[in-house]
C-alpha cells in the first residue's frame, strides 16, 4: 500500500509528526521497529513549556514537581526553589510515547510495529521504504524521527559521525506513595547534584506518583582526557548510597533494572533533503546543558507536518522546497540550541561559584534555571542574565570589603 508520508520512528517526534499530519487530511503510516507500548531509557522530567505549547498532553502527565534543591559539587552549597507554580512534569516514558501514539492513530494515522526499516531510497517521483521483512513501501515524503542511530539519517547521507556526546546510566523503581511524601513531600521535590562525584554532568531524583526516576548523565563533550576514567556504575553506586546517606531513600533501597542511553548533543548540519525530514534525537535536538529532548522532538515533529503539508500543496518535495524546514526550527528552537552548546564545555569546570551565586540572589538563580532547563530562551533572557551576573558578583565584592 501507497501512502502520502511515511514517518520512521513512533517517539513524540514521530507522533506529534503523524498527528499533524493526518490532521491535515494527509495518509501518513509510522513504522517503528519495537512495538508498542515500549519502554526507553528516560528520566521523564518536561519543562512546563511541553504543557503550553501542547496542551492536549495534560492527561498524560504522571504528576508535578512545585520545587527542586541543587547541590554543587562539593555539597557545600545548596540552593532550594519551592514555589506555587509547577516546576517541572513527570512522565511515565513507557505510558507517555504510547499515548502520543494512540493519539496519532485516532486522528487517522496508520502505525506499524516491529518493522524494522533497513534502508531509504530516494528517487525523482517518489521515495521507496524499505522493511527487514522484505516489505517495501513507496510515499511522497519520509520523516526520520528514528533516534540517534538514524537509519533514515545513515541512508539519505544526512548524518555525520557522531562521538558519544553524553553517555546517562539511570533506574525507576517502585515506592509507596507514601514513601514518597515523606522523603520529598507533596510538592514532589526534585534534587539535582551538579558535577556528582565529579563527573562533567549532573545528577538527578525524580519523584513521580508511584515511584522514583534515579540518574546520572555525564558530557562526554566536557571530560577532560587527563582525567582518569571512571566507570559509570561506580559513579552512579555512590550517588545512590549518598542519596541514603541524605535520607533521600530507603536504607534497603536496591540498584537494580539500570538502563543506558546516549545522546546528540549538537543538531546536524542539514535535517532536510529531497523527500526526507528528520526531527527529534535523529536531528539532534537535545539541550546541551540538561539533555532533555522531549520538547525539541514534538516541536520539530510539529513544524515538520506544516512544511511537508505545503510540500504537497505546491508538489515540491525537492531539498530546495524542504530547506524551510531547517529555516523554520532554527527561528523556533535552534539559536537556543547554538547558544546553549556554546556553554556545555562548562560542565568540565568549576561549577562552585554558579551555586554559590544562585544561593545569594534568587532573581539570577531563576534566570539560570529557566534558561537551562528550556522554561525560558536564552537569546531572548542572555542580556538580563549577564547584567545580573555582574551584579551579583560585584554585589558579593562589596560584601567582603565591609567585612
Amino acid at each position: 500500500m501507497n501512502y502520502d508520508v511515511v514517518v520512521v520512528g513512533a517517539g513524540p517526534a514521530g507522533s506529534t509528526a503523524a498527528k499533524n499530519l493526518a490532521e491535515k487530511g494527509l495518509k501518513v503510516l509510522i513504522l517503528d521497529k519495537a512495538t508498542f507500548p515500549r519502554d526507553k531509557p528516560c528520566g521523564g522530567g518536561l519543562p512546563t513549556r511541553v504543557l503550553k505549547r501542547f496542551p492536549y498532553i495534560e492527561p498524560f502527565l504522571d504528576s508535578i514537581s512545585y520545587g527542586t534543591t541543587m547541590y554543587s559539587s562539593s555539597l557545600r552549597y545548596k540552593f532550594n526553589l519551592i514555589r506555587e507554580k509547577p516546576f517541572l512534569m513527570m512522565i511515565i516514558r513507557k505510558d507517555f510515547d504510547n499515548n502520543l501514539l494512540s493519539l496519532a492513530q485516532h486522528t487517522g494515522a496508520v502505525f506499524q510495529g516491529g518493522k524494522s526499516v533497513v534502508d531509504v531510497l530516494i528517487q525523482k517521483d517518489k521515495a521507496i521504504v524499505m522493511l527487514e521483512d522484505g516489505q517495501s513501501i513507496e510515499t511522497q515524503m519520509v520523516v526520520g524521527c528514528d533516534g540517534m542511530h538514524s537509519v533514515v539519517a545513515e541512508k539519505t547521507k544526512l548524518c555525520k559521525k557522531l562521538a558519544v556526546l553524553c553517555i546517562s546510566l539511570m533506574q525507576e523503581q517502585p515506592l509507596k506513595p507514601t514513601q514518597l511524601t515523606t522523603f520529598f513531600t507533596k510538592k514532589k521535590l526534585t534534587y539535582l547534584f551538579i558535577k556528582i562525584q565529579g563527573i562533567a554532568g549532573y545528577g538527578w531524583v525524580f519523584p513521580k506518583k508511584n515511584c522514583i526516576n534515579l540518574g546520572i548523565g555525564e558530557f562526554q563533550s566536557a571530560v577532560s582526557k587527563a582525567r582518569p576514567k571512571k566507570p559509570l556504575k561506580e559513579t552512579y553506586d555512590a550517588f545512590i548510597s549518598l542519596l541514603k546517606e541524605k535520607k533521600l531513600l530507603p536504607a534497603d533501597f536496591p540498584v537494580e533494572n539500570l538502563k543506558g542511553a546516549t545522546l546528540p548533543i549538537f543538531p546536524l548540519e542539514n535535517t532536510y533533503g529531497d523527500r526526507v525530514l528528520l526531527c527529534g534525537d535523529a536531528a539532534g535536538f537535545i539541550n546541551p546543558i540538561t539533555g532533555e529532548g522531549i520538547y525539541y522532538a514534538m516541536a520539530s515533529g510539529q513544524i515538520a507536518a506544516q512544511i511537508i503539508a505545503d510540500a504537497f500543496k505546491t508538489q515540491d518535495f525537492s531539498h530546495h522546497f524542504l530547506r524551510k524546514y531547517q529555516d523554520f526550527w532554527v527561528e523556533d528552537f535552534g539559536r537556543d540550541l547554538k547558544a546553549l552548546g556554546k556553554f556545555n564545555n562548562q560542565w568540565g569546570m568549576d561549577s562552585e561559584k554558579i551555586i554559590r551565586m544562585m544561593t545569594r540572589d534568587m532573581k539570577f538563580a531563576r534566570l539560570i534555571i529557566g534558561v537551562n532547563g528550556g522554561q525560558i530562551s536564552f537569546i531572548k533572557y542572555k542580556k538580563a542574565l549577564i547584567l545580573r551576573y555582574i551584579y551579583v558578583l560585584f554585589k558579593n565584592l562589596f560584601s567582603k570589603k565591609k567585612k
